[in-house]
């Protein structure tokens, strides 16, 4: 799979891989790191392996767990 190709478990909409990752109902201290690196659409949290996301900044194993599972609940799931 390309480096910057969204990853989904069944097919999703284009909207939703737009969307901002408000739609994720995430906290707001996992919202904000996720906002501070870059990260504002759905399909750019697709983009990052779990790794690399884990490893940011302020963002905890608790955190990067709120994410899967968000992500999970709508068909989604992280780059490898």
């Amino acid at each position: 799979m390309d480096e910057g190709q969204a990853i989904a478990i069944r097919p999703v909409t284009a909207s939703l891989l737009d969307a901002d990752i408000e739609v994720l109902k995430l906290s707001l201290r996992t919202t904000n790191v996720l906002r501070i690196h870059q990260l504002h659409t759905v399909g750019d949290v697709t983009r990052v392996p779990a790794k690399k996301l884990f490893v940011l900044s302020r963002l905890g194993r608790n955190s990067l767990r709120e994410i899967v599972e968000s992500m999970q609940r709508r068909g989604l799931r992280l780059a490898d």
